[in-house]
């Protein structure tokens, strides 16, 4: 395929014929031609015709275009990916660092005796810890896919029939809100009836629940449960420490209890009830015998 600057001589009759056939085939758009040629549309429409050479076919244009879109399409989304990857690391960057920040105060809360306000920043710390972990996750999802898209790129050829429009799918259900304070991103403050509903789904064990929660004195976390109507959980959870040894998980980045987490956060893994931590085990033991 031609490439400008070309090395055409205008002036000749030759020159001008090669520029008729490459604006012909939509290798050449009408503009460029016009520059080469030192001619007004009018003058290029009537030397085309002089010579027989017809204007470009939509079938020429549409097979012009697809080849720039096959040479541009990588190109941008490269671009987009770059920048993508730059912004997750700028986040990462980000949350870790109010992580530390907020570690400080809370230390600091507690050292002067501020419980309520210790309470508040541990439960800031579990937001803000939760937030790296999705942000982890996603660019292992983003890297898992580019990989991919590499692996692809060989073989892949962009036609119409790559466009593909899919219909009576289900839809998305996305979890109660209720789940999201155990391990999930809540939209809204974290509030009494958020934590009372994590710990009743099995997403918070009792003793966690308890420090994020200012009781009165005398006051139990299941009466205040059964006060505001919510359910008793089925079974007392354990904490994520515990449940990442049953599972056997080794630590990730100093961490014991990231890929409990990582379980909880994208279904894997139903509740902290013992029962369900064991079961998954039983499950994970299953398939790796299998191979």
């Amino acid at each position: 395929m031609a490439q400008y600057p070309y090395s055409i001589d205008a002036n000749s009759l030759e020159g001008q014929l090669e520029v008729l056939h490459l604006w012909s085939a939509a290798e050449l758009n009408i503009s460029t031609a016009l520059f080469i040629l030192k001619v007004t549309t009018a003058e290029l429409l009537q030397l085309a015709q002089r010579h027989g050479i017809a204007p470009p076919s939509e079938e020429a244009r549409q097979k012009r275009i697809k080849e720039l879109e096959a040479r541009v399409r990588p190109q941008l989304r490269k671009s987009k990916r770059d920048q993508a990857e730059k912004e997750l690391s700028g986040i990462r960057t980000a949350i870790a660092e109010a992580l530390n920040r907020l570690a400080s105060v809370a230390l600091e809360a507690n050292a002067f005796g501020q419980v309520e306000a210790q309470q508040l920043y541990s439960v800031a710390h579990a937001r803000l810890r939760r937030a790296l972990d999705s942000v982890a996750s996603v660019q292992e999802k983003f890297d898992e896919a580019r990989l991919l898209e590499n692996e692809a790129a060989g073989d892949f050829e962009y036609t119409d029939a790559s466009v593909k429009v899919l219909r009576n799918l289900e839809r998305v259900v996305p979890r109660p809100d209720y789940y999201l304070v155990g391990d999930f991103n809540h939209a809204h403050l974290v509030t009494e009836h958020d934590v009372l509903w994590s710990w009743s789904q099995g997403f918070l064990a009792t003793s966690t629940a308890r420090e994020m929660l200012i009781l009165e004195e005398g006051d139990t976390i299941d009466e205040i449960a059964l006060q505001l109507g919510v359910p008793l959980p089925r079974e007392e959870a354990i904490l994520p420490a515990e449940a990442a040894a049953i599972l056997g998980d080794e630590p990730v980045d100093g961490d014991p209890t990231y890929n409990v987490r990582r379980r909880i956060r994208d279904g894997r893994l139903t509740s902290y009830f013992r029962s369900d931590v064991e079961a998954r085990r039983v499950f994970e033991d299953e398939v790796m015998s299998r191979g």
